[in-house]
């Protein structure tokens, strides 16, 4: 089974939806996510019309870029380690795999120490913590891609169209532990709901929120006490 470095960021967000996702890919049948709200869909869009434009200005720019377009995980694979070899400056949608992760990076940019760094196109107006996860999962996958060493860092172009970049060193223990953490969960997954981890009250649990609320409902838990939310 492949994992993807969305999978963490969700897993960071609520163990309880990590499982839940694991526990649907395995018994389709048996349960009902949440239906994506209409705020959310949105969201959705104006992310995608985000990296959209991101990527006509890299078109516009008149700098060598390659677009990976192939659906087939070992073809993407092999274009982009061409396009690397190539030194190609700008890549889009970047195929890495690194078992049991493999996820397709927004673009690899190529620095002034010919170095590729992993950049995403994010909508936020400033940067959130999740983003060191996914961004040190796909230079860590890069880097076995290329049997190189791990890039010194990976930048966000935020909504704003501001370029941050950011030093992996600060942030790949904490990716690490992250990462050790879910494959653990993966690992010791049961199939059975009573072994699920128990909500965060806090937590977002995207398409398992209802099922988080049951969850605490079935359990008279103190989150329903009123001004504590799920």
């Amino acid at each position: 089974m492949l994992y993807s470095p969305s999978d963490l960021v969700r897993y960071l967000a609520s163990p309880f939806a990590s499982w839940m996702d694991r526990y649907h890919l395995e018994f389709p049948a048996a349960i009902t996510p949440d239906e994506a709200t209409d705020d959310s869909a949105l969201i959705a869009q104006a992310g995608e019309r985000h990296e959209q434009a991101v990527l006509d200005e890299f078109r516009q720019s008149g700098v060598a870029m390659v677009e990976i377009h192939a659906r087939d995980q070992a073809v993407a694979l092999e274009e982009t380690l061409a396009a690397i070899r190539a030194r190609t400056p700008i890549l889009y949608q970047a195929a890495l795999e690194q078992a049991p992760f493999a996820g397709s990076a927004d673009f690899l940019l190529l620095d002034d120490a010919g170095r590729y760094q992993v950049w995403d196109s994010k909508l936020a107006r400033s940067p959130q913590p999740y983003y060191a996860v996914q961004l040190c999962a796909y230079s860590e996958m890069l880097a076995s891609l290329t049997g190189g060493t791990m890039p010194d860092r990976f930048g966000v172009i935020l909504g704003t169209q501001e370029r941050v970049e950011f030093r992996v060193e600060d942030f790949i223990h904490y990716y690490r532990h992250i990462k050790k953490s879910f494959l653990a969960l993966q690992q010791d997954f049961t199939g059975n709901l009573a072994d699920r981890p128990e909500p965060l009250p806090r937590g977002e649990h995207g398409r398992w929120t209802s099922h988080a609320k049951q969850f605490f409902q079935e359990r008279d838990h103190l989150v329903q006490v009123a001004g504590i939310t799920v």
